[in-house]
């Protein structure tokens, strides 16, 4: 019975969705349905062969449109830099050898803007370099499996970065839950933000949502981005983990975009069972 409606199901826009994207259960356990691939490359942005062989680019249309947006608007305003983005999720989501999160496309690995010696922005490659206290790159940290790429020298670009985290903060198609980085890269952008004269309500947001996690690597490598379940994906199974924080109040009140019908609700309902094998996830 769940095979014939898990069958029904991809039959077309209509009776299961409208055929946009579906982040369906929590970021460490979780599916994605008819996940958008992020292009390899476009304006301000690259996804580097390393993290291209993956296949690893798969997410949300609201995360897909947003980290285009946010590379072009800070390519714009700060031109010659490019975005570097590596993992997202899997075709289908699941499970993700390199992640233990990562599952419903609700998660993004960006590598962080570099300047060389001579100020000139640096191109993202085949690595993930670190940043010590003096902001200044350290070869990646080991990873099983990976062959990173040697790295140029390089710094940390303060501007750019900031420049990067204004953007997911304001970017419309998106609700960002967590910024992860390393906590003295935090007090460095915050720094940053204050010095040029931010709006006290961007920095507060930023202040609350740069976060270095405490149960992971502590992030000096890279700014993982993970936002919330869009209200259009909660009536299917979507579900935000962790302290809703800074929109606890409008989070709240966020209204399903459409009703589910009774066919719909059984065949979310199947999509997240305990039961239903990797085999069968609905790509």
């Amino acid at each position: 019975m769940s095979l014939l409606l898990l069958g029904a199901g991809c039959l077309g826009p209509g009776l299961l969705t409208d055929g946009t994207s579906v982040s369906v259960g929590t970021f460490t356990h979780g599916l994605l349905r008819h996940g958008a691939r992020l292009p390899p490359s476009g304006p301000g942005y690259l996804v580097p062969p390393l993290w291209r062989a993956r296949g690893a680019n798969y997410t949300t249309d609201e995360m897909s449109l947003a980290l285009q947006r946010v590379a072009w608007r800070v390519h714009r305003e700060h031109p010659g830099g490019i975005l570097g983005i590596a993992d997202l999720s899997p075709p289908g989501g699941g499970d993700s050898q390199w992640h233990r999160s990562h599952e419903n496309g609700r998660d993004a690995d960006l590598i962080w803007y570099a300047l060389d010696p001579q100020g000139r922005p640096v191109p993202p490659g085949d690595s993930m370099p670190r940043y010590d206290a003096r902001l200044q790159a350290r070869p990646p940290r080991p990873t099983p499996g990976v062959q990173f790429a040697p790295i140029s020298p390089r710094r940390f670009d303060v501007v750019r970065n900031w420049a990067l985290v204004r953007a997911l903060l304001t970017e419309p198609a998106i609700e960002v839950q967590y910024l992860f980085c390393h906590r003295r890269l935090r007090q460095v952008l915050l720094e940053h933000a204050r010095r040029i004269g931010e709006e006290d309500d961007l920095i507060e947001r930023a202040e609350v949502l740069l976060h270095q996690p405490g149960d992971s690597l502590p992030h000096d490598d890279h700014l993982h981005v993970r936002i919330f379940c869009a209200p259009s994906d909660r009536p299917f199974g979507c579900r935000d983990q962790g302290p809703v924080r800074w929109w606890k109040k409008r989070y709240k009140y966020m209204p399903p975009a459409v009703p589910l019908a009774p066919s719909e609700r059984v065949l979310a309902r199947l999509l997240m069972s305990r039961y239903l094998r990797p085999a069968d996830r609905l790509r």
